[in-house]
């Protein structure tokens, strides 16, 4: 008789970094994935981290507590970057980038570290957990539409480039129709 013996997977470091994450910043509502793609066998992986708002804490005083917390749990050959309006960790075996919005399902901010100056702006447009209420509605996997629509590679921040997907009616519709 073959027995099973469970042995646990090793947690990959991104999963340790969004653990990280969810431990140290209790103002987080949802850390979302939003882009996972494979280049030159790197994989890329994109978050939206959604904050809830708290009185004691702004926004700014939260992006910059963010912005530590992923200096904190950097290892040696990791290198942390903001650019395109989030914050990027990068090492030789993945990228994975997180954008800020706030607050919760219904967020019209977002906060970025630009020059070592923590910025706010309003979005104008859904936010990834709007975007993500319509691809579960619409039965869409949106990864693999991400990475291979054109019109969507001239957005360069992995948060708009979410939502301009889940704003395309005629995609949706023919995938929709598609699926009947």
């Amino acid at each position: 008789m073959n027995e099973y013996v469970y042995k646990p997977k090793e947690k990959s470091r991104v999963q340790q970094i969004n653990e990280s994450i969810l431990q140290s910043i209790d103002t987080v509502y949802r850390l979302r994935k939003i882009q996972y793609t494979l280049v030159d066998n790197k994989p890329r992986y994109a978050y939206v981290v959604s904050l809830v708002k708290n009185y004691t804490h702004s926004l700014k005083e939260q992006t910059l507590s963010f912005f530590e917390c992923l200096k904190s749990i950097l290892s040696s050959d990791e290198t942390l970057t903001t650019e395109d309006k989030c914050f990027k960790i990068t090492a030789t075996g993945f990228e994975v980038s997180y954008c800020i919005e706030a607050w919760r399902k219904h967020a019209d901010t977002t906060a970025y570290i630009e020059n070592g100056e923590v910025v706010t702006e309003l979005i104008h447009r859904m936010s990834c957990e709007q975007a993500a209420y319509i691809f579960k509605k619409h039965r869409v996997e949106p990864f693999e539409l991400l990475n291979t629509l054109e019109t969507l590679q001239k957005y360069n921040n992995p948060a708009e480039r979410y939502a301009a997907l889940a704003k395309m009616p005629i995609l949706l519709r023919a995938i929709d129709e598609g699926k009947k």
